[in-house]
């Protein structure tokens, strides 16, 4: 059947079986019209591009194709790149303009001359289609290269007798360029006319002649500039020095003369034997020999990679080829070959050789492209182009021609321009896809193959898609589709459901339309992909369920579905109050049992507003009460008048649904106006004013005060002194009923400053209110009495990197007037280098920043004048300043106080003894650290709201860690509140004790330190200070970084080289042991909102305390009564802690006790919302989770870390004050603790801030190995045992054959001892028991030290005092014998009651002396701590030692 007539059955179908479409975009385009793009002068495209250009025009293709523009008749270009190639070009999509991108260099290395270049052509029909274009861009030529000689310079000989226009000399050029840009010219430069009288040179050629006989010109040298220039637009000109020397006629120029001076050879010339040409040479001289050279020029051309080869045989050299030869690489050469003669005369000649192309090159394919045929197309169509490429350099050996070899019946191609052509209408529901075989050939007989006529040839296949025409119309999949239960909350945009319509052309697009049913344009459909999503809000109240009519179209054909859509009622509509806003009226003060206002509300989701509605109501205040009816109640009395009332109070109530899981709320304001009753006594409004000494009776001021009440409660008020006053108030004072205030008296202040006068305020309300309140009258100084001498003591503590001049304190005179400073006049009696007087504050002392630590005594002198009562009055001042210096390590190490009930002033000043409260807090201090007052400072005093803080610091060498003072003083607190007389709030000052600090965000410490000082000034006393303020950082927690290396230098200054037994990264000491009821403290934990804490224990007991932070004592607990601790309990892990708001306890327990013999891996992990307990990474199985309380506390802690015990423990009933738990265990760890991190910072453990007895640094190794290969520790102590039997009897059996053997032998060397017989020194004496007790006091130590590998703190003192205490030891021992004895040393024998020197195994005890310790005394003592120490061989699982013997 015809297709036109397919075409109108198929509408006519359509236009009877379904909804015709009003959309014009279907009317106007037929997908069967579907034309391919068309390049229809791709082979007239001839391009060029000049090389080293870039960004220019190279051409503009264009491709045609006939479909509308809105249906496949827009093309787009792109070319194609082929994989691992350069990008030169770029194309506009649009226009087909073509521009390179990047230049072409078409002369040598690169020698690009040529480029393929394939452009697609691409449509916008369904489906797209595509034809490509392929054409060559030639790279042009330009002028960019210089000529070069072959030499720098030329020098040259020549016989004076040389005849007229014979060849002197030849000069050679070459240029990179082509053309006439490579085409040059010689001539000389400096155009000497002397030189040009003897001289040309063939413009051409190069050759200079000789013009006249140089007669009689021997050993003149002619000099010249011979230069070359190309001749191109902008020629370009390069010289060189030529040389000509005039010899004499015995010295001729040698003669040369070549066989063949231009030769052709074929490119696959490969004889590399035989000899191309043969040059003879003459020498002319009476010496024969010559030297022949074969010059390298700087191009292939003039055989720069030595193409061929010179050899020379005496007179006769040969050229012969040297490498392969490629006519299209190198099409000719130009050889110079120069001869020399042993005058030094030379002469050189030109050889041409031409190559000549063979067909030695094959065909290749350019690109390897698909095309395609529409379905259903004309005859002749064109399927795509093939292209392929020759690289010989002639034709017709270039010239490619095509053969299709396949489908022959239904394709054919153009010989010559390769474009394949469809034979037949191809039906693509037959075949999809072709292959088809294309042959390349060139014009000639190949080269490659001998004997053969055949031309070369290359064999590609090529696919050809049949593309795809619409000719069949889309199916839905349902007829109806029926979505239920869509919530009417749903969000806008989300998916309702998808429809789907099923074509069987793959060309056809199909687009979705809703065409019926959708009201209020409540839906929307993705017209590619039929997605039905809500496109407005949808609302069960007014519409329950849409019908939806779809309509699915591949632009000729379409179908229909229905899509019915039920809509879910939701709670999605709040409660509705019958009024939003109530306001009320009630007196203050009262309590209504009654309901003062009804408030009801409706829920819109229930449509019938007679059911009942189910709301509920409840109040955001507790003064207000509400019923399930609205009535409201007011439950607690209100309060109208300031400070804490207010007239009106507002408050909301809130009534919630019941409809659906998820209750909505809505609110209703309340605004209560309270009525005013006088419930508030009137009070002063100024209550301190001043009246001068010395002035007559008079009226002082006139009283003014305020009331809570309201107006009518108020004012006006009367005023009189209350019976409560003084009698000498009330004798002094008078108070008129209006307020007007009297002195009845002169006063003077030096006899009272002030006086706190008790007024009584009535105001005049019903009834009416009286309120007391102190006025106080200050008595203002007039200078009446004149200044005496004084003295004064300022302590200045002056920080390290203070770098400016500091206040530090006011000359202080004696006088009772204290309102005087600006009648006197401060001088030094003696001017100090270090001090002066502040210009601007009299009698200020400023301090100079260059002032070192020292006792300064300054004296100065005061002149006061006050007319007329006090003329030049003139005293003495002595001020004694105490300067010491702070260094940075002192603030950063400082232990802190936060303390009130006293004031800063009292601290500091000092009583008749000379001594203030700091003075006695310091010298406690030096008393709990056990050092002397001097290494003690108090450097900083410093008000903080209603505390003052202190900070102090301690050291003996280096400075006391804080944790180890704030400790100290912690253990003592109640003594010292007790002796100084103020209460100590907080000890170790944590401004993240407060949960409300930074509102349940991570809190981080931070201590500033201020660039200005901290002062405070008294008349006699004053103090200076280290303004070091601990701040709070919010939200922050502050990264922990190690100090540097631990205890050694850098390598490179970034590398720590630690020494043994520091493993960590840093050089940290990572494990220590306790072995008994002990501790160590260390830098406690951060308010962090998420922590992670992980450590590894070797517990060799199922219960004890692993670590504990919190406070340290009941007194700290005031501060924070936050803590966390984990312990063993019966061989598991048990985890306590309270953040303030509430205990939590939780219990790692295992399949085993940890006390297992082996390492166990713990982390903790916590937040603000749960704590997570992991033992040994055993994942799920084993982790043990516990949500925190809903108030999302932090860790609030100031107590130090303690590890491995405390210091002190609580009881049950002591502890109940911090938690309401039961307290952490009071039994010490014993085992080895290692690795403790927090936050990924990992824990100096050996070098703690204070540690208990019984610890042990690096713990036993040895014992850790043994355990770590789970061997039960009643089982490791039998088989030590059994071991130790074994040694003792060994040794009993080598001690009894070496008696038995040795005795009486004389005669042999004994390698124990040079003295050949023992007997001869005493007689009798049994020499084979050695025994050295004689030198070993009994008391050389006072305890036996560590069997383990355990190290105390104590062992890292200094060689020198360790040497001292063992001689001391040495020299008390009442054993030793005072004196030298000759009878002992003579006499060693059985006799002797001291004992032998002459045996080395006598000793018998194994564990008197250790020498583990000689490693700390420096890398010197490492070895002899390895040979007498603890055997370290990987062998050893109980690391043995040696004894001193």
């Amino acid at each position: 059947m015809e297709i036109s007539k397919i075409a109108c059955l198929v509408l006519l179908l359509s236009c009877t079986t379904a909804q015709i479409s009003t959309d014009t975009r279907y009317a106007t385009y037929r997908s069967y019209d579907n034309h391919k793009p068309m390049f229809t002068k791709c082979a007239e495209y001839r391009p060029s591009v000049a090389e080293e250009q870039k960004d220019v025009f190279v051409l503009k293709v264009e491709a045609t194709d006939i479909d509308p523009p809105e249906n496949g008749g827009t093309v787009t270009y792109k070319i194609m790149q082929k994989d691992g190639g350069g990008v030169y070009f770029a194309i506009n999509n649009v226009t087909g303009e073509i521009r390179n991108v990047n230049a072409f260099d078409r002369d040598e290395p690169h020698r690009q001359k040529e480029v393929y270049l394939s452009i697609q052509a691409t449509d916008n029909g369904r489906p797209p289609l595509a034809d490509i274009c392929t054409f060559k861009v030639i790279i042009s030529d330009i002028n960019d290269n210089a000529p070069s000689f072959d030499k720098g310079s030329y020098q040259t000989k020549v016989s004076e007798d040389l005849k007229p226009n014979s060849e002197v000399v030849r000069v050679f050029a070459f240029d990179l360029d082509d053309g006439e840009n490579s085409r040059l010219t010689y001539s000389f430069e400096k155009n000497d006319p002397r030189f040009a009288e003897y001289f040309r040179i063939d413009s051409n050629t190069g050759v200079v002649y000789l013009k006249q006989s140089l007669k009689s010109s021997q050993g003149i040298k002619f000099e010249e500039l011979v230069s070359v220039s190309d001749n191109g637009d902008d020629p370009k000109k390069t010289n060189a020095e030529l040389s000509i020397l005039v010899v004499g006629s015995d010295k001729q120029l040698p003669r040369l003369t070549a066989d063949n001076p231009s030769i052709t050879l074929h490119e696959d010339y490969n004889s590399y034997e035989n000899t191309l040409i043969t040059l003879i040479a003459d020498s002319n001289v009476k010496d024969k020999s010559v030297v022949f050279e074969l010059m390298k020029g700087k191009t292939r051309q003039t055989n720069m990679d030595s193409t061929f080869v010179l050899t020379q045989d005496d007179t006769t050299a040969r050229i012969s080829l040297g490498r392969p030869l490629d006519y299209e690489t190198v099409p000719d050469y130009s050889l110079t070959v120069l001869v020399r003669n042993k005058e030094g005369l030379s002469v050189s000649t030109t050889l041409r050789i031409n190559i000549q192309d063979v067909n030695d090159e094959m065909p290749t394919f350019i690109d390897l492209l698909k095309g395609s045929v529409v379905e259903n197309d004309v005859r002749g169509a064109v399927a795509m182009q093939v292209k392929a490429d020759d690289r010989d350099g002639t034709s017709p050996n270039n010239l490619v021609k095509y053969e299709l070899l396949t489908y022959q019946d239904l394709f054919e191609i153009d010989e010559d321009t390769g474009h394949i052509r469809a034979k037949e209408s191809f039906d693509r529901e037959t075949e999809s896809v072709y292959h088809v075989q294309v042959r390349a050939y060139d014009g000639a007989p190949s080269a490659l193959k001998k004997n053969s006529t055949e031309p070369n040839s290359a064999v590609q296949t090529f696919q050809i898609s049949i593309e795809d025409k619409n000719d069949n119309a889309p199916v839905f999949q349902q007829p109806l589709y029926i979505v239920h239960n869509i919530s009417e909350s749903i969000d806008i945009y989300s998916i309702v459901v998808e429809v789907q319509a099923v074509d069987k052309d793959t060309a056809s697009l199909i687009t979705y339309k809703i065409v019926d049913g959708n009201v209020g344009d409540a839906f929307l459909i993705e017209n590619t992909t039929g997605r039905i999503k809500v496109k407005n809000k949808l609302d069960f109240e007014k519409i329950e369920s849409y019908n939806l009519t779809v309509m699915a179209h591949d632009g000729m054909y379409n179908d229909t579905t229905k899509v019915l859509i039920n809509i879910l009622n939701e709670n999605d509509e709040p409660p509705v109050f019958d009024q939003s806003k109530i306001d009320i009226n009630v007196y203050e003060e009262k309590i209504y049992e009654t309901c003062v206002a009804n408030i009801t509300a409706y829920d819109p989701d229930i449509k019938d507003r007679s059911q009942n509605q189910k709301i509920t109501y409840k109040l955001s205040v507790d003064f207000l009460k509400i019923d399930s009816n609205g009535c409201l109640t007011i439950v607690k009395p209100l309060d109208r008048d300031l400070p804490h009332g207010a007239p009106k109070v507002q408050a909301f109530v809130i009534a919630s649904d019941n409809f659906g899981p998820k209750p909505l709320e809505s609110y209703a304001e309340v605004n209560i106006h309270l009525i005013d009753i006088n419930d508030n006594a009137p009070f002063l409004n100024v209550t301190e004013v001043v009246w001068y000494e010395n002035e007559s009776p008079d009226l002082i001021t006139v009283l003014s005060a305020d009331d809570y009440d309201s107006e009518k409660n108020g004012p006006p008020f009367s005023f009189l002194i209350d019976d409560s006053a003084e009698e000498i108030i009330k004798n002094r004072f008078r108070v008129e009923n209006s307020g007007a205030l009297y002195a009845e008296v002169i006063f003077d202040r030096e006899e009272r400053k002030y006086y706190d006068v008790p007024i009584a305020i009535t105001d005049h309300g019903a009834p009416s209110q009286t309120g007391v309140s102190i006025l106080r009258v200050i008595i203002g100084d007039v200078n009446d009495n004149p200044a005496m001498p004084g003295s004064s003591f300022i302590t200045v503590y002056k920080y390290e990197e203070f770098s400016e001049d500091i206040s530090i304190g006011r000359v202080f005179v004696e006088d009772p007037d204290d309102w005087d400073l600006l009648d006197k006049v401060f001088q030094f009696k003696v001017s100090h280098p270090n001090f002066d007087l502040n210009e601007s504050d009299r009698g200020m002392i400023i301090m100079h920043s260059n002032t070192e630590a020292g006792f300064y005594s300054l004296e100065f002198t005061v002149i006061e004048n006050h007319p007329p009562n006090i003329l030049d009055n003139k005293v003495e001042a002595k001020v004694d300043v105490l300067v010491k210096t702070i260094p940075k390590e002192a603030v950063i190490k400082s232990g802190s106080i936060r303390l009130n009930g006293t004031s800063i002033e009292n601290l500091i000043e000092r009583n008749a003894q000379n001594s203030s409260k700091l003075d006695v807090l310091q010298k406690h201090v030096a008393v709990f650290l056990n050092t002397s007052v001097e290494n003690v400072d108090i450097f900083t005093v410093l008000q903080s709201g209603p505390y003052i803080d202190l900070r102090f610091s301690a050291h003996g060498s280096p400075y006391y860690a804080p944790e180890k003072i704030n400790n100290k003083v912690s253990e003592n607190q109640q003594e010292l509140e007790k002796e100084l007389g103020f209460h100590m709030h907080m000890i170790g000052i944590s401004e993240c004790l407060n949960e409300n600090q930074c509102h349940g965000l991570s809190c981080s410490n931070n201590l500033n330190i201020k660039k200005e000082p901290a002062v405070v000034f008294t008349n006699k006393t004053s103090f200076v200070g280290v303004k070091a303020v601990v701040e709070a950082l919010c939200d922050e927690c502050l990264a922990r970084l190690p100090d540097g290396c631990y205890g050694v230098n850098t390598v490179d200054g970034s590398i720590c080289d630690c020494p043994p037994g520091r493993e960590g990264p840093n050089c940290e000491i990572v494990a220590v042991g306790f072995s008994g009821n002990s501790w160590a403290m260390y830098p406690t934990l951060d308010a962090c909102d998420s922590t992670v804490i992980s450590l590894t224990i070797f517990p060799q007991t199922p219960d004890g305390l692993i670590f504990y932070t919190g406070p340290s004592t009941l007194a700290q607990a005031e501060a924070s009564k936050d803590f966390i601790s984990l312990e063993l309990r019966d061989g598991s892990v048990v985890l306590k802690l309270d953040f303030g708001y509430g205990p939590l306890e939780v219990v790692g327990k295992m399949d085993k006790s940890l006390n297992d013999g082996a390492s166990h891996d713990i982390e903790i992990k916590y937040d603000t919302k749960e704590v997570q307990l992991i033992v040994d990474n055993c994942g799920s199985s084993c982790l043990k989770w516990q949500s925190l309380p809903s108030q999302k506390g932090l860790l609030n802690v100031n107590g130090p870390l303690q590890i491995g015990g405390m210091k002190k423990y609580f009881n049950n009933d002591e502890f109940r004050k911090i938690s309401d738990q039961l307290s952490p265990t009071n039994k010490g760890f014993i085992g080895c603790i290692k690795n403790f991190k927090y936050n990924g910072f990992l824990y100096n453990l050996g070098e703690p801030s204070d540690f208990g007895p019984a610890i042990h640094i690096n713990c036993n190794y040895g014992f850790a190995e043994a355990v770590v290969f789970g061997i039960d520790s009643n089982f490791l102590v039998a088989v030590l045992v059994c071991v130790a039997l074994f040694i003792v009897l060994l040794l009993a059996v080598v001690v009894y054959r070496r008696k038995h053997d040795n005795f009486n032998e004389k005669d042999i060397d004994d390698t124990r001892a040079t003295i050949i017989n023992y007997e001869d020194e005493g007689g009798g004496e049994s020499d084979a028991s050695f025994d050295l007790s004689v030198l070993r006091p009994g008391n050389l130590y006072e305890k036996q030290p560590i069997k383990d590998n355990f190290q105390s703190q104590e062992a890292l003192a200094a060689l020198p005092a360790f040497l001292d205490n063992k001689k001391d030891n040495c020299d008390k021992d009442p054993n030793n014998l005072p004196y030298d004895d000759v009878r002992h040393y003579a006499y060693e024998g059985d006799g002797n009651s001291t004992g032998s020197l002459s045996s080395l195994a006598s000793c018998t005890d194994e564990g008197d002396l250790k020498f583990n310790y000689l490693s700390n005394f420096g890398p010197r003592f490492r070895k002899l701590a390895d040979m007498y120490g603890d055997n370290s061989d990987d062998d050893s699982q109980d690391a043995g030692e040696e004894s001193w013997c």
